[in-house]
């Protein structure tokens, strides 16, 4: 949500289900409380969600949770299975196989994380910013970014670049 809460509701009655606030508690706004602009991921019973701003209002400090969907209430504290926090804004919704979760920020930078501990894998830049989201497919990972590259990786726990091409800005 705008208010930086991520919402579950029952999808036939609209009762609320649970709450999760995306933020650290010492966040403030504008400078370090950021809002979901990504679409949550939700793969079993966890949900997955990084948090940024509008690419407009430049970089900022950032989060992505893994979270335990099977709770109830305001499950901020209960429902977190994981925080990684070495992430800038994001606007990117993760990708996810095979464990592991691969996510962009803002600043240009593709990570991949382990879905079960949200350890770090590998990380690549982009060297430019990134407004748009991680694609799996055919066990590769495909980015693009603001000045109009792409690169593809083969997806996996070892980093490997398959391949780079300007497609024009």
């Amino acid at each position: 949500g705008g208010d930086g809460w991520l919402y579950a509701f029952n999808a036939r009655t609209g009762a609320p289900l649970w709450k999760f606030d995306l933020n650290p508690k010492d966040a403030v706004w504008p400078k370090t409380r950021n809002y979901g602009l990504a679409t949550p991921v939700f793969l079993g019973a966890r949900v997955y969600m990084a948090v940024g701003q509008d690419p407009e209002s430049g970089e900022g400090v950032g989060h992505m949770y893994a979270i335990d969907a099977s709770k109830t209430g305001d499950i901020t504290e209960s429902g977190r299975i994981w925080h990684y926090d070495k992430i800038r804004r994001s606007v990117s919704t993760a990708a996810i196989q095979d464990g592991v979760l691969y996510l962009s920020d803002f600043s240009g930078f593709l990570r991949a994380l382990d879905t079960k501990t949200g350890q770090e894998i590998w990380v690549h830049d982009m060297l430019a910013a990134v407004w748009g989201s991680p694609l799996l497919a055919d066990g590769k990972v495909y980015l693009g970014d603001e000045d109009g590259d792409v690169v593809v990786l083969q997806a996996g726990k070892e980093k490997k670049l398959l391949a780079e091409m300007n497609m024009g800005s």
